[in-house]
């Protein structure tokens, strides 16, 4: 090889490689881009290829000198890492860059190659299965939020209790620090639920009718969503202009359709209900299954992962964000924060999924991919050519793919291990 080079292994799968092209290999790529240039470039008061070589070099200089720096770093970079067998995850960082006339080229190329994964666990563990059981008083309660859920709103003449809805104009009165903008608030909607309003809230409306004052102090908690009020108390004149109570639905053959052509009665909505509780704990413990063996199989394996997957996961939550938030300012730090042991996780079970597949010959069939497929078509009422268009226009395919490799992962592991009861 023409070129010298040291490379020193950092952390998080870091190298940093320091290369030199030696002055002969400089010397001969400047002569072969001047002569390259001698023969195409069109020089006035020359015949193409006549120019002399020393105005082709006075006039190309700066040209040549960038075509030369580049080419022989990029062939350098691709040469060592093929040579010491680095598989680089993401475009070089280049910095040191030592280019001086009649010198040999010096520069430092920092990459991220990827982690030297060594499986030591992969299946063998002990996975605690939740209890299953679905039971009446689940299903009753189940039944009273669909009542609560379905209820109107009706005008009330009785005194407000917790539960009730009341409209009500509010007017600031004390703000000692000036932690809220607004001072007035005009059909200003307030729940008596200690679930969605502040205590002090509730405390001073309950037993009020339509027309009512009352001077409420709020003391906003320390964790309170709105941080300009976070920790701070201010006091407003609160007149209660509307109460409203919650109205049951009428339990008729219009309200049970809502939940099913064929259901007649309140038994009937009951047992469905239930029968839904069971279908949705199931696939809760599916997931509590699933999540249990990616754990053990992240514990059992450590290795070092690559920070620039993570930071490129992170920028795309942040994207996201953005778009979801439509020009509204966000907090990319508390974001980046909030979602970093989301997308290590993420990152480190993706690598390993790959590797168990590898090791233990797991493939991904064309049949495979036909049976997802069809049981899409079936989920969305489609037609499997409907379902295969769709992925494909959509770009799924991959995902799908992979969808299907990490079934197949999951079931070796789940099958290689123990499932007890919780």
């Amino acid at each position: 090889m023409d070129y010298t080079y040291n490379i020193t292994e950092e952390k998080d799968c870091k190298r940093i490689i320091d290369i030199e092209i030696p002055k002969n290999k400089v010397d001969e790529k400047f002569d072969e881009v001047f002569r390259m240039l001698k023969k195409e470039a069109k020089i006035p008061g020359f015949r193409p290829g006549k120019a002399p070589m020393s105005v082709v070099k006075s006039r190309f200089g700066n040209d040549a000198r960038s075509e030369v720096g580049e080419t022989l770093i990029q062939d350098a970079f691709q040469e060592i890492i093929k040579e010491a067998k680095l598989s680089p995850i993401a475009p070089p960082v280049l910095s040191e860059v030592d280019f001086k006339d009649g010198e040999p080229i010096k520069f430092t190329a920092s990459i991220e190659v990827a982690p030297d994964v060594k499986l030591d666990k992969i299946d063998g563990f002990t996975i605690k299965k939740p209890s299953e059981v679905i039971t009446d008083a689940d299903a009753e309660m189940a039944y009273s939020s669909i009542l609560e859920m379905y209820a109107s709103l009706e005008p009330s003449d009785e005194p407000a209790v917790e539960g009730n809805h009341l409209t009500v104009d509010m007017e600031k009165i004390s703000d000692p620090d000036n932690r809220m903008k607004e001072s007035e608030f005009k059909d200003f909607s307030v729940e008596l639920s200690r679930e969605t309003s502040l205590p002090s809230f509730i405390d001073a409306l309950v037993g009020t009718k339509a027309g009512d004052e009352r001077e409420v102090t709020v003391d906003y908690p320390a964790d309170y969503a709105e941080k300009s009020l976070a920790g701070s108390t201010l006091k407003f004149k609160v007149r209660v202009t509307a109460v409203k109570k919650r109205v049951p639905p009428e339990l008729n053959d219009e309200f049970f359709k809502k939940f099913g052509e064929e259901l007649k009665s309140v038994d009937e909505l009951k047992a469905k209900i239930k029968s839904d509780l069971e279908m949705r704990r199931k696939k809760e413990i599916q997931e509590d299954i699933r999540e249990q063996a990616i754990k053990s199989v992240i514990f059992h394996n450590q290795f070092e992962m690559p920070q620039s997957l993570l930071e490129s996961y992170l920028d795309d939550v942040v994207e996201d964000f953005r778009k979801q938030q439509k020009g509204q300012k966000i907090d990319e730090a508390e974001l980046r924060q909030k979602y970093r042991a989301v997308g290590i996780r993420m990152i480190r079970w993706n690598i390993l999924m790959y590797e168990i597949a590898e090791s233990k010959g797991i493939k991904v069939e064309k049949d495979d991919i036909d049976k997802w497929i069809d049981t899409f078509a079936d989920r969305y009422n489609i037609t499997v050519d409907q379902a295969r268009r769709m992925l494909e226009q959509s770009k799924k395919v991959q995902d799908v793919r992979e969808t299907v490799l990490e079934a197949k992962v999951m079931s070796y592991i789940l099958d290689n291990s123990e499932i007890v009861d919780a």
